[in-house]
C-alpha cells in the first residue's frame, strides 16, 4: 500500500493536535469523508505528510488511526456473537500488551499506548448511508472513541454532549448521536462538531432534568465531578485513567454546573454530512 492510495487527516490542524487518521485505500464513500471532515479533521498532503511521520516516529503522544476495510478473519470477529454483547454494542478485550475495541458490526480498532499507530478494520456498514443515522451515530462513536483516547496525554478530556452559548449541555450517549465535545482545560480550548473556540472563562456544564420546569439549579464541584465521570468518552474496561480523572478534578472546580430543564432545550436535529 503506498501512501498515494491513502488519504491522510490532522484533527483541528489549526490548533496542532499530533493526533491523526489515514484512510488506506481508495474505496472508502464520500459519507466517509464527510464524517471525517465533521469530526473536524482536515486533508494533509506531501510535507505535510512527512512531517506527521516525523511526529509518529518522535512524539511518544502522537497517534495515527489507520482505517481499512477489515479481511475475512477480521471482519468475522466484528460480526460474531460474543459474551460481550449483553452489554450493550461496544466492548474492549485487554490483552497482552494490547487491547481490542469492537463495535459489533461495524468495526475493530487493535491499540496499545505504547505504539504510535493504531489499526482499525471495519466492514461495510461502517458509515453506511443505508443504515439512516444509526449508521452515522456508530461511526462517529467509534472515531471519538479514539479521539478520547489519544488526547487525554495532551491533556484532554471530551464528553457526549453538544455546544450552547458559553458551555455545553453533557447527555447520554444515545442522546448526543455519537457527537462528543472536547475541552482543554491548560490551553483553554473547547472543540466541538462546530469548530474550535477559546474557552470561556464562565463556562458552563449542563445536565437535562425533565422534572424541572422554569429555572436552572446550580450543582457543587462534587455534584458536578460525578456527573462528568459517568459521561465522559473515554472508555476503558479499568475505568477513567489518572490523566482523566485529574482533568475531570480540575475541570469540576473551573466550571459551573447547571441542572436545566429538559423541556427547554433544543437538541442538534442536523447530522449532515
Amino acid at each position: 500500500m503506498t501512501s498515494k492510495e491513502n488519504q491522510y487527516f490532522q484533527y483541528h490542524r489549526d490548533l496542532d493536535y499530533p493526533v491523526y487518521l489515514c484512510l488506506e485505500g481508495s474505496d472508502f464513500s464520500e459519507e466517509v469523508g464527510g464524517l471525517v471532515s465533521q469530526l473536524s479533521f482536515r486533508e494533509i498532503r506531501g510535507n505535510e505528510i512527512d512531517a506527521m511521520q516525523r511526529e509518529l516516529s518522535e512524539n511518544r503522544n502522537s497517534r495515527q488511526l489507520c482505517i481499512k476495510r477489515a479481511g475475512f478473519r477480521v471482519a468475522s470477529q466484528i460480526e460474531s456473537a460474543t459474551i460481550s454483547d449483553r452489554y450493550g454494542l461496544e466492548s474492549i478485550l485487554t490483552k497482552s500488551g494490547y487491547k481490542v475495541y469492537r463495535f459489533k458490526g461495524q468495526a475493530l480498532i487493535v491499540y496499545s499506548y505504547a505504539a504510535s499507530v493504531w489499526e482499525c478494520g471495519v466492514t461495510d456498514q461502517f458509515c453506511n448511508g443505508e443504515l439512516g443515522e444509526a449508521g452515522f451515530f456508530a461511526a462517529r462513536t467509534i472515531i471519538n472513541r479514539f479521539l478520547s483516547w489519544s488526547l487525554a496525554p495532551l491533556g484532554v478530556v471530551g464528553f457526549w454532549g453538544v455546544p450552547v452559548e458559553n458551555g455545553a449541555v453533557v447527555l447520554k450517549q444515545r442522546d448526543s448521536q455519537g457527537e462528543v465535545v472536547f475541552i482543554d482545560i491548560q490551553n483553554r480550548k473547547f472543540m466541538s462538531m462546530d469548530g474550535a473556540i477559546a474557552l470561556p472563562i464562565r463556562f458552563k456544564l449542563m445536565r437535562l432534568d425533565r422534572h424541572l420546569k422554569n429555572k436552572n439549579i446550580k450543582m457543587t464541584s462534587d455534584e458536578l465531578l460525578s456527573f462528568l465521570s459517568v459521561n465522559t468518552s473515554y472508555f476503558d474496561p479499568e475505568g477513567n485513567s489518572l490523566a482523566i480523572r485529574q482533568l475531570l478534578s480540575a475541570l469540576s472546580r473551573l466550571s459551573e454546573g447547571l441542572i436545566h430543564p429538559s423541556e427547554s432545550f433544543s437538541p442538534r436535529t442536523d447530522f449532515s454530512l
